[in-house]
Parts: C-alpha cells; sequence; structure tokens
C-alpha cells in the first residue's frame, strides 16, 4: 500500500476529529484536493526547497484548493522539525515558536508554520499542520505517516468558523458541497463533538494555530527555543 493510501486511509477513522477532512478522505475525487509523496533523502536545505517549491505550484493551481504532502522516510520528529523549520528560509513562509501552554501540562515547545496565499488585491497566511506517529502528537494528528497539510486556495471572505473578516486561512476554508441548507452546521457540530471523543480533554496541541509540538529539549538542539 503506498503512503498517500496510508495516510487516507488514517484520516477517514475516528482519530480525525473533523468530520470534513473525514469526508473529503472518503470522497478524495470529488473535492479540489492534491496529494503527492515527497523523497526527504537528500538532506534538510533540499527537502524544504521541495516543499517550498511543490506548495508554490499548488498555490498558483486554481483547480487545487487543499495540499497534502506525504514523507514516507521521515520517522524522527526532531529530523521532521528540522525540515519544517528550513522553510523559514523561502519566499512567502514565516515559522516561529512559543512555549505551549496547558492543556497539557508538559514542557512542550509550539511551532507555528503559515505560508503566504493570495486573497484578493493582498495576501494572507495559510495555517500549516504537520502530522505524523509522534507520540508528543496528540491523536487528531497521529497519521501512521508523516505530512503537511495546508489550504492553497482563494480563501472566503469571512473566516467560516466566527463569520468575522478573513485574517488567516487554514483548511476550513475548503469549499464543501452542501446537499442541504444545515449540512455544513451538522459537519461542525460533529466535529466539534469528534475532536472532544478523540482528544479526551482540551489539548492546545491541537489548535490549527500549532502545525506540530516538540520538547524543550529538542528545541534547544534545533536553535528554536523561544
Amino acid at each position: 500500500m503506498s503512503a498517500e493510501r496510508d495516510y487516507l486511509n488514517w484520516r477517514r477513522g475516528p482519530h480525525v476529529g473533523c468530520m470534513f477532512a473525514r469526508h473529503m478522505a472518503t470522497r478524495y475525487g470529488d473535492f479540489p484536493q492534491r496529494i503527492a509523496s515527497v523523497a526527504t533523502g537528500r538532506g534538510v536545505e533540499r527537502a524544504s526547497a521541495d516543499i517550498a517549491n511543490r506548495i508554490s505550484a499548488l498555490v498558483a493551481d486554481p483547480a487545487v484548493s487543499a495540499a497534502t504532502l506525504v514523507f514516507p522516510s521521515l520517522t524522527s520528529l526532531e529530523e521532521t522539525a528540522r525540515v519544517m523549520l528550513g522553510l523559514q528560509a523561502h519566499e512567502f513562509w514565516s515559522v516561529s515558536t512559543s512555549r505551549l501552554q496547558p492543556p497539557p501540562d508538559r514542557d512542550l515547545i509550539a511551532i507555528h508554520i503559515s505560508r503566504a496565499i493570495p486573497f484578493g488585491d493582498t495576501t494572507c497566511p495559510s495555517e500549516v499542520l504537520v502530522l505524523g506517529d509522534f507520540r508528543e502528537f496528540p491523536n487528531t494528528r497521529r497519521s501512521p505517516v508523516t505530512a503537511l497539510e495546508m489550504y492553497v486556495g482563494t480563501p472566503m471572505a469571512n473566516d467560516p468558523k466566527t463569520g468575522a473578516p478573513t485574517l488567516k486561512a487554514n483548511l476550513a476554508h475548503i469549499d464543501t458541497p452542501s446537499p442541504s441548507p444545515t449540512f455544513r452546521q451538522k459537519m461542525w457540530d460533529l466535529s466539534v463533538k469528534g475532536r472532544a471523543d478523540s482528544l479526551g480533554e482540551d489539548d492546545n496541541r491541537a489548535k490549527a494555530k500549532v502545525a506540530l509540538v516538540v520538547t524543550s529539549p529538542m528545541a534547544r538542539r534545533l536553535g528554536c527555543l523561544p
């Protein structure tokens, strides 16, 4: 089975609280999304550049709104973090860190990653999610293969969750055809329940603004301790 298929199979499952993500994985061909594997055995700088180039191509493609890159050979959290931190060297990308506030009550560092995407006459940041089979990650991000997900389309004028004018984008901005007027609200309600069931409690590691987390000792080795 391919890494892409492994990832999509996991995304259909109960650990993924977001019902929109599960729905899109089940009907992959019906939505403007792309998934591709990325080789990472040629060094951190080349891997980061490859990610940046692939995302640039997808941002420029009007037929794509959601991008998923999977990394079959990235099996170490520290190596994964090095590759993702390397994105800050590329145009349009922003990377920062902060101490994760409880819960959970652990000494963890949040890494925040976004990429500027076109939005009208200007741009807005699109938040990146990193997923993988790492014990530091929450259940909703514990995929069997390391992956990066982000929204690359044209953001909605208003935030789909709050209704306020859009200041940043994430995967919630993808247009999901609604078979009924109440479909989207039902999916939101089920997502809230699914997330709570998967996490067991509120968990700041699972926030959309957190791309991934590392331990403080690891952040010190990586040179990104806030």
